[in-house]
C-alpha cells in the first residue's frame, strides 16, 4: 500500500523515460514556454490542444500512468471547471440562457473554457515537472547557471515539502476515519473536518521547518561561498528539442488564431 501511495502522490519516481532524462532547467524553461503561451491565446481551441498536448507528452514520454495523472489534478481541475462556470455568468455579452437571476453570456461560453485551460493546464505541466524531474538535479544545475546554492536549497526544500503535506494530509484522514468522523457527512461538518485538516498540517508543518532549520546550522550550511555535490549532472544540447517543439506548436497554435 506504501508504495502505491508513492506512486500517486506528487513525489519524482525514475522510469527511466524521456522527460526523466531531459535537463532540469530545460524542462522548467518548458513549463514557462507553456504557461506564457496559454496567456496569448485567444481560443479555447488552442487550450485544448496544448492540454491534449501535456497529457499525451505525460504518458508517452514521461510513461506516468493516467490514474496518477487523473489523482493529482482532480482538485486543481474542479477548481478550473468552476472558474469556467464563473465566466460564464460574469462575462458581459449578448444572453443566451437565463438561470434565475443569473445569465449565460455567449461570450462567457468563449472565455470560460479559456480560462478553464490556463489554470489546468500551467498546472498540469508543473506537476510533469515535480515527477520526471529529481529535486538534487534541479538544486544542482540551478547553481550551474548562477543561482546561489543557498536560493537553489530553498527551491529543493519547497518541492521536498509538497509530497511531505499530501502524507500529512493522508495521515490527518485516516486518523479521523478511524475516529468514526467520516468525511461523507454534511458540508457543515465536511468545512470543520477541513479546518482540522489545515490547523494540524499548519503545525506539522512549523515542526518540520524548525528541524530543517536545525539541522542546517548543525551543519553549519552556508558558512562557504561555494558547494560541492556528490551526484553532478550534465547538460545535453539535444534536450532543447522539447522546448522548440513547443515554441514552435504554440506559434502555430497563435497563427492560425489570427488567420481570418
Amino acid at each position: 500500500m506504501a508504495d502505491n501511495q508513492e506512486q500517486q502522490g506528487l513525489v519524482y519516481t525514475n522510469r527511466n523515460s524521456l522527460m526523466n532524462r531531459f535537463y532540469p532547467l530545460v524542462k522548467l524553461a518548458w513549463v514557462f514556454v507553456i504557461a506564457i503561451g496559454l496567456f496569448i491565446y485567444k481560443s479555447p481551441i488552442s487550450g485544448a490542444v496544448m492540454f491534449v498536448s501535456v497529457l499525451l507528452l505525460a504518458m508517452v514520454a514521461g510513461k506516468i500512468p493516467f490514474r496518477q495523472i487523473l489523482g493529482s489534478s482532480k482538485i486543481i481541475l474542479m477548481l478550473g471547471i468552476l472558474l469556467m462556470v464563473f465566466h460564464f455568468f460574469a462575462d458581459p455579452g449578448e444572453p443566451l440562457l437565463k438561470l434565475g437571476p443569473l445569465t449565460i453570456t455567449d461570450n462567457g461560453l468563449y472565455q470560460g473554457p479559456i480560462f478553464f485551460f490556463r489554470l489546468s493546464v500551467v498546472v498540469l505541466a508543473s506537476f510533469v515537472l515535480i515527477w520526471t524531474t529529481d529535486t538534487r538535479d534541479l538544486m544542482v544545475s540551478l547553481t550551474k547557471v548562477g543561482v546561489p546554492y543557498r536560493g537553489a536549497f530553498a527551491v529543493f526544500l519547497a518541492l521536498r515539502f509538497l509530497p511531505l503535506i499530501q502524507r500529512e494530509v493522508d495521515a490527518v484522514r485516516a486518523a479521523h476515519s478511524i475516529r468514526g468522523k467520516s468525511t461523507s457527512s454534511g458540508l457543515g461538518h465536511r468545512f470543520k473536518l477541513w479546518q482540522r485538516y489545515i490547523f494540524t498540517i499548519l503545525i506539522n508543518g512549523l515542526r518540520k521547518a524548525e528541524t530543517t532549520a536545525t539541522s542546517l546550522e548543525c551543519r553549519a550550511f552556508g558558512l562557504y561561498q561555494t558547494r560541492t555535490y556528490v551526484k553532478d549532472i550534465h547538460f545535453n544540447p539535444w534536450d532543447l528539442a522539447l522546448i522548440v517543439l513547443t515554441v514552435v506548436l504554440s506559434t502555430g497554435l497563435i497563427i492560425i488564431e489570427r488567420i481570418p
